[in-house]
């Protein structure tokens, strides 16, 4: 008759084993060595586990869109686009939720630089922890030093994040003039020429408009991209008034 092998004695198998007569000086040092292994096992097997749902979580977020909902203007030109905080919080939190993830933050101020400080935890116990440094901002007028430090803060968190995450934002459809329906059909050479006309009176950057547009000229500018970029101009006009 075939003798089952006998299970490979565990941690905790050992840990009681050794305490069985009684915590003595002289075993004292193995219970101690036994306790630390028990950590290593536990502390590995969470770190198995936050991988293992990490690699899920990335691959959930990689079929998401983030959205670049904000824009920064520059004489009354977007100079770039990109996500606020509410953006990424909003489509991040849910998913970070749905596969274990919760995210503790905090900052600290460091050779006149805002460190932002992420720490992602798994609920098997494991964690890793990110950081990222942004310059404070200078004050004036209407920004003093704990608003110049607070907006630093935002932007060292999303810039944090994004690369944390591994997340990619493109323009919302609604407000991409490119976007927006058929691009064969052109703008009239009355109104290519009014456009040009008043980009220029304005001093905007023709390159920079005519690249909003998805044109190389004016001619070549969708008509569907004709309102968008009318109240682009206008708000420059009125602007310089």
């Amino acid at each position: 008759m075939e003798v089952a092998p006998r299970p490979t004695p565990t941690t905790i198998d050992l840990l009681e084993a050794a305490v069985k007569g009684g915590i003595t000086g002289e075993n004292v040092a193995v219970v101690q060595a036994i306790i630390a292994m028990k950590r290593e096992e536990v502390a590995y097997k969470s770190k198995l586990e936050f991988n293992r749902a990490f690699f899920e979580l990335r691959q959930a977020i990689s079929r998401m869109d983030f959205y670049a909902d904000k824009a920064a203007m520059n004489n009354g030109k977007v100079a770039y686009r990109y996500c606020s905080e509410n953006e990424l919080s909003a489509g991040l939190e849910p998913v970070l939720f749905k596969h274990g993830f919760s995210m503790l933050f905090s900052q600290r101020c460091e050779d006149g630089k805002i460190v932002a400080v992420v720490t992602l935890i798994h609920k098997e116990g494991h964690e890793v922890t990110g950081e990222f440094a942004v310059r404070s901002g200078n004050t004036n007028a209407m920004k003093d030093a704990t608003a110049a430090d607070t907006g630093a803060t935002t932007s060292a968190w999303r810039h944090l994040v994004i690369k944390m995450f591994g997340l990619k934002s493109r323009i919302c459809e609604s407000d991409d003039a490119r976007n927006l329906g058929d691009l064969s059909k052109k703008v009239s050479p009355e109104v290519a020429f009014e456009l040009e006309r008043r980009v220029k009176e304005c001093n905007l950057s023709v390159v920079t408009i005519l690249k909003y547009a998805g044109a190389d000229t004016f001619a070549d500018i969708p008509a569907v991209n004709y309102d968008v970029l009318d109240r682009m101009i206008a708000a420059k006009e009125k602007a310089g008034r």
